[in-house]
C-alpha cells in the first residue's frame, strides 16, 4: 500500500458518471482559480459523493485508490471518474453486503480485521519515517561502510574441490613441482568449473563462504593456497590469477537503494524491541515466535 498524501486533491474533480450522468465541476473550479480574489481552501475533509446517505470524501478517495494499488494517476478527469465510480460500485456493493449480513461470516470479519491492522501498520511505519527520516549523513555512512577498499577488490580465480584434506595436499605438492592447474583442475575437481579448468571468474571476497573468501585476500596475483582450504563444500586448492580494484558506484545512484536499506534496519530494530516489550501467547505452542523482523515491509519498498 502506497503512503496516501493529499497533493493529488486539488486535481480530483467532483465528477460522477452513473446511469449514462456526467456531472463534472472543472470549469467553475478552473473559473475560479483565474479570479484575483480566489475563496480560501478548505482544510479539512471534503464530501465528494454520497451513496444512499453514506459521505464519500477526498481522502477516502485517494484512500480507496492507494488500496487498488495507487495505478490511476488522476492527473486528467477520465481517470478521476473512472476511479470514482469504481469507488461508487465498490460502496453500493459493500452496502449490500451488510445488508445481507455477510459482514458477519466469521471469515469475513477476520479478513476485515486484518485490512484494518494492516492499514495501521502501514500509518506507524509512515509515521515513524516522517518524524525519523533518514539523513544524508545516514546514507554517507552507509556509502562509506558498503563501498569500503576490500569490497571493491575482485580476484579472477581458480580453483580445485576434493572431498579430503589429502588429495589438497597432494594436488599442493603437484603444482609446487611445476603441474599445470588447469591440467590438475581438469583430472581430479569435483566441482562444476573442472571444464574450464576451475575458472571462476571474477569474484569478490563477499560472494564466496568466509574461508574461502580469507584465502583470496593473503594471495597475491600468480600465487596458489600452500595448504587446503576448507569449506562446507570440501577441499579447496586456489589460484589467484589476477586482481583488480573495481571503481565506486556515484553516491547519487545508490543513494536511494541505500536509503530503503536503512528504513528496513531502523524498522526491524523498532518491531525488535516492540517484541521485547510485548506480551506474546502463541495457543498450543510451548513459546512465542522467535523475535525476528524480518517479515516486515516497508511501505516505501513496495513504490
Amino acid at each position: 500500500m502506497k503512503i496516501i498524501t493529499r497533493s493529488k486533491t486539488k486535481t480530483l474533480v467532483i465528477s460522477l458518471f452513473l446511469a449514462g450522468a456526467l456531472q463534472t465541476s472543472v470549469q467553475a473550479e478552473n473559473a475560479q482559480e483565474n479570479t484575483q480574489t480566489a475563496a480560501p481552501q478548505p482544510t479539512g475533509p471534503q464530501t465528494l459523493v454520497t451513496i444512499n446517505g453514506q459521505d464519500i470524501t477526498d481522502l477516502e478517495t485517494l484512500a480507496f485508490n492507494a488500496l487498488q494499488g495507487g495505478q490511476s494517476r488522476l492527473d486528467s478527469q477520465q481517470a478521476q471518474v473512472q476511479l470514482l465510480n469504481q469507488l461508487v460500485n465498490t460502496v453500493l456493493l459493500a452496502q449490500q453486503a451488510r445488508k445481507n449480513g455477510v459482514d458477519k461470516l466469521p471469515q469475513v470479519a477476520a479478513a476485515m480485521k486484518m485490512a484494518d491492522i494492516q492499514v495501521l501498520a502501514e500509518a506507524q511505519v509512515n509515521s515513524f519515517f516522517e518524524k525519523s527520516p533518514v539523513s544524508d549523513e545516514e546514507i554517507k555512512a552507509a556509502y562509506d561502510q558498503k563501498f569500503t577498499a576490500e569490497s571493491l577488490q575482485e580476484y579472477k580465480v581458480r580453483h580445485i574441490l576434493v572431498q579430503e584434506e589429502k588429495p589438497a595436499k597432494e594436488i599442493i605438492d603437484a603444482l609446487a613441482k611445476g603441474e599445470d592447474f588447469v591440467k590438475l583442475a581438469k583430472e581430479h575437481s569435483l566441482d562444476s568449473s573442472k571444464d574450464t579448468g576451475g575458472e571462476l571468474g571474477w569474484i569478490g571476497r563477499s560472494q564466496v563462504v568466509k574461508p574461502f573468501g580469507d584465502a583470496l585476500t593473503n594471495l597475491e596475483k600468480g600465487e596458489y593456497s600452500t595448504a587446503p582450504v576448507q569449506t562446507q563444500f570440501g577441499w579447496h586448492v586456489i589460484e589467484v590469477v589476477d586482481i583488480r580494484t573495481q571503481e565506486p558506484p556515484p553516491l547519487e545512484q545508490v543513494k536511494d537503494q541505500l536509503k530503503l536499506q536503512i528504513r528496513q534496519q531502523k524498522l526491524a530494530q523498532m518491531v525488535t524491541e516492540l517484541r521485547k516489550s510485548a506480551e506474546i501467547k502463541v495457543e498450543g505452542a510451548q513459546q512465542a515466535p522467535a523475535a525476528t523482523a524480518e517479515k516486515i515491509t516497508d511501505p516505501a519498498a513496495q513504490k
